[in-house]
């Protein structure tokens, strides 16, 4: 038996297969699920933003604003000065309340204490701060750093406000500061009309002068150019150059008719002219030859015949005769239409050329006239400017600022409603962060960039199984046995293919199947693993080794209250613990809950139990706790001689796998590979027979 141990614990790559290629790519986890998972966080967060907004926003001392309304008439918004603020104070009667203390000035303060600390150390003091301000000057920056002059948009009016602790202070400041205002708008007023006229009379006169200067040009354009009318379509050179192009059309026309006539007499046949068809010398001689010809034939060659045939030659010399003088005057006419042509074609060329230069008068004419018609309308709206400068602002008061109520700052239901809206940013800004941080692993590839490994096979989320058109319950860590032929079962069959082709001997005798966090899946993938090994013929016991949330013994509905932790105490021993399933598998149910669960794996009792139960069976598939959090899992997985790791497809974080796997390695635990779990079937493609997607594990 130790000889059949030994051959089947040699090592098994821990990279031995992959079948994710079809599950869906991965993606973020939604705000609602990272929110969820870091309520505490967030809501810290939430809490401190929420106390410091109230806190910076409630606790400084509540100050009151007033405003008064003044009429500026349209002139210059007058700024605030230090004279202003000088005379309004002048006026003010500041009765019980206090004046209002000038602002804090830190670099003021942080020079005089630079210089004290140096003065105590002897060091030569740079510069000497001086003495702090004397009381009216400090009051003449609190008026100035409390007072704001704003104009109204679209309108005339000017709003002079101030800002003081004492509601009563703030209105009087104001009305003071409106009312100086207004006296300085009127007296300052008259001295801005006067030089605003000086400047507009100066601009006339400048702009009086240049639309003489272009008026005076536009006359003088037009004495030169008297014939020149508005527009140069109506003007007598372009009506004779439209003349000129109708008889120039005319005279191709008829050239081209000569033409034709002229070519029909070069080419030889001068009888066919229709001058020499239709002339009536011509007909009339060709009617006599015809009719002697007639003639001539009746007589045949006798003496009658001979002069009629000389009467035909005769006939016949007298109608070449006329037919040359014809071709002779088509010959004459188309060398008149030609000429005609030539000279008409010069005279539009020249006519064209005296048009162009009329055009080229009325746009400089039309540009003058643009020249003047603008300086003239710049011209008109400078005087009526000048017309409508006034002599001074009519500056008036419009409406007194009355005591405030209640204070411009801090505002408590703006300032809860801001500080709410704080926190909840900064709220879903942790959420964010960790959303980030909190990546899922959906796929194989996802795995490989967090640890390094393939996964050695992909099982889909259970749901239920059909039979018939009826929906039947099965229990997602018995599918591999009560849903033969479904897709959870051929899934959990390449698993067991998986740790098989990975080398001739198979896999290790020890089993270890664990997880990084809770409800991962673990305890179905191990149940279904260990149905899988029994169906290929191997004695197989499925051991519960969670000592703090033990499953299998109501997975297979067995009592707890005896099982490992029995045998690890002494209570009993080996044979009475271990159940018998209709499955083919044997269990060791976890049994009474230890107090220390790690002490009781780290003891040789549990070494002893491995060893008892590896003699046993052929295979021992381990049911561990998961590897974060406890210290049970890296114990167990020294005595096991192979580690599964369950990965659940969309929850589980990279950072996770990675320190379960750091935690594993750092006992020299050999891991075999990754089961991706609890995949939706929408992911994994079409290959199943039967619907029955699978697994997904309570935990």
């Amino acid at each position: 038996m130790m000889e059949k141990r030994a051959r089947r614990e040699p090592e098994l790559p821990a990279v031995v297969l992959s079948t994710a290629a079809t599950v869906r790519p991965a993606a973020l986890p939604g705000y609602r699920e990272v929110l969820r998972h870091h309520r505490w966080g967030a809501g810290l967060v939430f809490v401190v933003l929420f106390a410091v907004t109230l806190v910076a926003t409630l606790v400084p001392m509540p100050v009151y604003r007033a405003t008064a309304l003044v009429d500026g008439n349209g002139g210059t918004v007058v700024p605030l000065t230090r004279t202003l603020a000088e005379r309004a104070l002048a006026r003010l009667d500041p009765g019980e309340d206090p004046l209002p203390a000038p602002p804090l000035v830190v670099a003021r303060l942080l020079a005089r204490a630079t210089a004290r600390v140096r003065r105590q150390l002897g060091l030569p003091v740079l510069e000497d701060p001086g003495p702090p301000a004397a009381s009216a000057d400090a009051v003449i920056d609190g008026v100035a750093a409390g007072t704001e002059i704003v104009p109204r948009t679209s309108s005339s009016f000017v709003e002079v406000s101030f800002t003081s602790p004492s509601p009563r202070v703030a209105a009087d400041v104001a009305n003071v500061l409106a009312v100086e205002y207004v006296a300085q708008a009127i007296a300052g007023a008259g001295d801005s009309g006067d030089r605003w006229r000086t400047v507009l009379e100066r601009e006339l006169q400048v702009t009086r002068d240049a639309l003489t200067r272009a008026q005076e040009a536009l006359q003088a354009f037009t004495r030169a150019n008297p014939a020149l009318s508005g527009d140069p379509r109506e003007s007598l050179e372009y009506r004779k150059l439209a003349d000129l192009n109708d008889a120039l059309t005319k005279a191709q026309s008829r050239r081209m008719e000569k033409e034709a006539l002229h070519k029909q007499v070069t080419s030889g046949n001068p009888g066919f002219l229709s001058q020499v068809v239709s002339n009536q010398v011509v007909a009339g001689l060709a009617t006599e030859a015809a009719k002697l010809e007639g003639e001539r034939a009746r007589l045949g060659d006798g003496a009658a015949g001979g002069r009629v045939q000389a009467q035909i030659d005769a006939l016949r010399r007298e109608l070449r005769t006329a037919q040359e003088a014809l071709a002779d005057t088509v010959r004459a006419d188309f060398e008149a239409a030609k000429k005609q042509e030539a000279l008409l074609a010069q005279a539009v060329r020249t006519q064209r050329a005296v048009v162009g230069d009329v055009g080229q008068r009325a746009v400089e004419a039309e540009l003058l006239k643009g020249q003047v018609d603008a300086t003239r309308d710049r011209y008109e709206r400078l005087l009526a400017r000048a017309k409508d400068a006034p002599g001074g602002a009519d500056a008036r008061l419009v409406d007194r600022a009355a005591v405030p109520l209640w204070p411009s700052h801090p505002r408590p239901l703006l300032d809860l409603a801001l500080a709410v809206g704080i926190g909840l940013l900064g709220s879903f800004a942790f959420g964010a962060v960790e959303r980030r941080r909190d990546r899922p692993l959906r796929t194989a590839a996802d795995i490989e960039r967090s640890v390094g490994f393939e996964v050695l096979a992909v099982l889909p989320l259970f749901r239920e199984k059909r039979t018939n058109g009826r929906r039947l319950r099965v229990a997602p860590e018995l599918v591999a046995a009560e849903a033969p032929g479904s897709a959870g079962a051929d899934a959990v069959a390449r698993l067991r293919a998986a740790l098989f082709h990975g080398n001739a001997a198979g896999p290790p005798q020890r089993l270890l199947v664990t997880s990084a966090r809770l409800r991962e899946g673990k305890t179905c993938v191990a149940s279904n693993l260990a149905l899988a090994l029994a169906g290929a013929g191997r004695r197989v016991v499925l051991v519960d080794c969670d000592f703090r949330r033990p499953r299998l013994h109501r997975v297979f509905r067995r009592e707890g209250t005896h099982g490992a932790t029995s045998f690890l105490t002494g209570a009993a021993d080996l044979p009475s613990l271990l159940c018998e399933t209709d499955h083919g598998i044997d269990v060791l149910p976890a049994g009474p809950l230890p107090d220390e669960p790690a002490a009781l794996i780290d003891s040789t009792a549990m070494a002893s139990l491995l060893d008892e139960l590896s003699r046993r069976y052929d295979y021992v598939v381990i049911d561990a706790p998961p590897v974060l959090g406890q210290a049970d899992a890296p114990l167990l997985a020294r005595l096991a001689g192979g580690v599964v790791l369950v990965v659940r497809a969309g929850e589980t974080n990279g950072a996770a796998v990675a320190a379960a796997f750091g935690r594993l390695r750092t006992l020299r635990a050999r891991v075999l590979g990754v089961v991706l779990n609890a995949v939706r079937g929408a992911a994994l493609g079409s290959s199943a027979r039967v619907p029955l997607p699978m697994i997904h594990d309570a935990r």
